[in-house]
């Protein structure tokens, strides 16, 4: 505990990342609401306008922003001989990993709540009130883990911050294969459609629209939570077992 209150509080006292994450998304957010917002009239977004179909793609933005925080985190603490301090106290191996993907967890919950109070004030619907801000907040938090975790697995194999920073940039691109702004229904290319639906990310981002308009079905929800569910379980055991590893 002590460990993961001395990551949060290093994340507290050095809040530019998460602010400029959160900024980053909610720029992004107006940006493209302003520019394809005018599609909103189509039945294919529900009663929530396209404000509401697209703010899960701030969500997951904003998650894989924040997941970099623990390899960079962990490269600090390797680097300034802290984790070999730490070795001659009892102190398990696998506290010094789980530390900073929690404050990794921590900031994308923060950011999250930011995002969702942003789109309130611009009338994005919620379909089920408060749950479904927890759900939505569950959601967002799997996610960042997944990224975080995978993250600091290759930073305590690699000792390289490249190497780590690399898991977000592999992702990135399943953003846009996915149904970031447009319903599949108006997706005119037959190979992102058939992309789409391999993609987990698409099931990420419906099962969040679940949970604001209602414009997809429950099933895609509980995909969508299963499937981030398992990912962010795989994730910490790559992690937890790398801490063997850690180059002191």
């Amino acid at each position: 505990m002590l460990l993961v209150s001395r990551a949060i509080l290093r994340m507290l006292r050095r809040p530019v990342a998460l602010l400029a994450g959160l900024g980053m998304s909610l720029f992004f957010l107006a940006v493209y609401s302003a520019g394809i917002g005018g599609v909103d009239f189509l039945p294919q977004f529900g009663g929530g306008g396209y404000l509401a179909f697209l703010l899960p793609m701030s969500l997951v933005s904003l998650a894989m922003g924040s997941a970099a925080g623990a390899g960079q985190s962990l490269h600090d603490d390797m680097a300034s001989g802290y984790f070999r301090r730490l070795y001659l106290s009892p102190v398990r191996r696998w506290t010094f990993v789980a530390a900073p993907i929690s404050a990794d967890a921590a900031a994308t919950a923060l950011g999250s709540l930011g995002i969702l109070v942003a789109g309130l004030l611009f009338g994005v619907p919620l379909r089920f009130g408060l749950l479904s801000v927890a759900g939505l907040l569950v959601l967002s938090i799997l996610w960042g883990v997944t990224l975080s975790a995978l993250s600091a697995g290759v930073m305590v194999r690699t000792g390289s911050p490249d190497g780590a920073r690399i898991v977000t940039s592999a992702v990135f691109p399943l953003i846009f294969l996915s149904t970031t702004f447009m319903p599949r229904e108006l997706i005119t290319a037959r190979w992102l459609r058939a992309a789409s639906w391999a993609n987990p990310v698409t099931y990420l981002l419906e099962g969040m629209r679940f949970l604001l308009a209602g414009t997809a079905p429950v099933e895609f929800f509980l995909l969508g939570l299963g499937l981030t569910a398992a990912a962010a379980a795989a994730a910490l055991v790559f992690a937890l077992t790398g801490t063997r590893r850690i180059l002191v």
